[in-house]
């Protein structure tokens, strides 16, 4: 059936569109932002590079889950 195989083409080029958009907005928004935030605010002068933004973000993200969960052992056990 040539309709059914446009069709399935059709949501894949659809879903890979979202999926690589809720990605974007992931690694962009919230890793590279918040690492971007934190290296400004310890060098002030200088343009931290992607990289250095992604590591220092996700290294934050880390923490944060870490300590969320220890607050939450702590509070229930």
């Amino acid at each position: 059936m040539p309709l059914d195989d446009l069709a399935g083409e059709a949501l894949r080029g659809a879903l890979r569109v979202v999926g690589r958009m809720l990605f974007e907005l992931v690694f962009e928004i919230l890793l590279k932002g918040t690492g971007h935030v934190v290296i400004r605010l310890f060098r002030p002068g200088k343009e931290p590079g992607d990289a250095a933004c992604a590591l220092v973000g996700l290294l934050v993200w880390a923490g944060v889950a870490a300590g969320a969960f220890l607050l939450h052992r702590q509070m229930t056990g």
